[in-house]
């Protein structure tokens, strides 16, 4: 939410309408560049290494790359649609629209495949698949769990006991040089998650949370016990966010008046957002933020 609140709003903000109307607002929110396709690629084919060393089944590696491939081009197909949905909506040719060529599909592959090979060598995927760690499950980041009167997405991708401790880590495929306190706390919520999970410990301090995320053009693996006041601390500042949320939400109004939501951070952003079509930001965001701003201090004066 803090990188594009009215990104956010559009795709959150208007769910009490069930009909085709949020369904595409939601649908165009996730279009996502071939680029973040690969990384959601590669995230796919590491958990589905994992599952099928679980389940026994013979993992074929020379299909590796076709399996990228073929997530890749799948994602990109499905999201044909939303393209269209949205050139109808304008009247014209979408910023969304372009003829992605095969040399940079197979460069993305390539990419994903250099990483892949790589992850394999972290621990703890190394010694899960070499039999070293043989307590081990794999979850979904959409289970969902009841936090405060909030359902929310807190699952780990991976969890595993090493002795006394209990390892919860998430898989971030592109994730910064140096995570900031914000994101220690926010991984810190797994805990919340497992502590009412049966069969895992229950005392916070038995829990160990990690994060391996690609930077710098390596995996990195961030590491912090938990403890009950960080868990505490993480609960406040989800609270927290939740309820920034909700008056973001309430800022639109019964007009749903989106010039009083605030536009992205910075361009960036916008490159990579399914609404910059239709977002003033997505044309000039530097102009859009000081129109919004002169449209505040009017409504303020009056």
């Amino acid at each position: 939410m803090n990188q594009c609140p009215r990104a956010w709003i559009l795709k959150y903000g208007f769910t009490k309408n069930r009909g085709t109307f949020n369904r595409h607002l939601r649908n165009i929110a996730d279009w996502s560049t071939p680029w973040r396709l690969m990384q959601r690629a590669l995230r796919g084919v590491i958990i589905d290494r994992l599952e099928c060393h679980s389940n026994q089944k013979v993992w074929i590696e020379k299909d590796l790359a076709s399996k990228i491939r073929h997530r890749i081009i799948g994602a990109i197909y499905r999201q044909k649609p939303v393209i269209e949905v949205v050139e109808k909506r304008i009247g014209s040719k979408s910023q969304l629209r372009s003829k992605i060529r095969n040399s940079e599909i197979d460069r993305l592959v390539e990419i994903a495949c250099y990483r892949y090979h790589a992850a394999m060598k972290t621990e703890p995927i190394s010694m899960i698949l070499d039999g070293r760690i043989s307590v081990w499950y794999t979850f979904s980041r959409l289970e969902k769990s009841k936090f405060d009167k909030f359902q929310l997405h807190l699952a780990p991708d991976l969890v595993w006991f090493r002795g006394n401790s209990c390892h919860l880590m998430r898989f971030t495929v592109q994730g910064v040089s140096n995570p900031g306190d914000d994101r220690m706390l926010e991984n810190m919520a797994m805990v919340t998650w497992a502590e009412a999970k049966q069969g895992l410990p229950y005392k916070a301090e038995r829990f160990v949370v990690e994060n391996l995320y690609w930077s710098r053009g390596r995996w990195n693996l961030w590491s912090n016990r938990a403890n009950s006041k960080l868990v505490l601390d993480s609960s406040k500042m989800i609270l927290k966010d939740m309820n920034a949320m909700i008056e973001l939400h309430d800022r639109l109004g019964t007009s749903c008046d989106l010039s009083q939501i605030p536009l992205a951070a910075s361009k960036r952003i916008c490159r990579n957002c399914g609404h910059r079509d239709t977002c003033p930001g997505g044309e000039d965001l530097v102009r859009a933020r000081l129109e919004q701003s002169a449209l505040e201090m009017a409504k303020a004066s009056k």
